[in-house]
């Protein structure tokens, strides 16, 4: 009988902080300005999940704003690499972790672009994923 994994632990790039999910079924790209400029990136990947599913090792640093909608936005992060781990929104029982800190082949296929109003032109929606202007 094979094992089925049904979480996934992924970590900040120093080591000093991981993070364990259920193992996810989607995935979405932000491309909101808060995003691309907290990642460094043109998108971010992100895995929309329940906070009460999250579990988090360590002690991270966090960033707070408005967000588009005018709601508050924490964005975690390590405070001693930088990386960014996960963002809560307005909405306390919701979070947005952060896809890069899993291992290769464990993250899936995007099912929405979010803020797609900001991709720039070479940018493809993959076929599948739903294309939201903003969120």
């Amino acid at each position: 009988m094979s094992e089925t994994t049904t979480s996934i632990t992924g970590s900040c790039n120093c080591g000093s902080i991981s993070i364990t999910i259920p193992k996810p079924n989607s995935m979405v790209l932000c491309h909101c300005t808060s995003c691309r400029k907290s990642g460094g990136s043109v998108a971010s990947s992100n895995f929309p999940l329940a906070t009460k599913d999250l579990s988090v090792q360590g002690s991270p640093k966090q960033y707070k704003s408005k967000g588009s909608s005018g709601g508050e936005v924490t964005r975690n992060f390590c405070g001693d690499c930088g990386c960014p781990l996960w963002t809560a929104v307005a909405d306390p029982s919701k979070v947005f972790v952060k896809g890069g800190l899993f291992d290769p082949h464990t993250i899936p296929e995007p099912s929405a672009h979010l803020f797609a109003k900001n991709m720039e032109d070479w940018e493809v929606v993959q076929e599948g994923a739903e294309r939201l202007e903003t969120q």
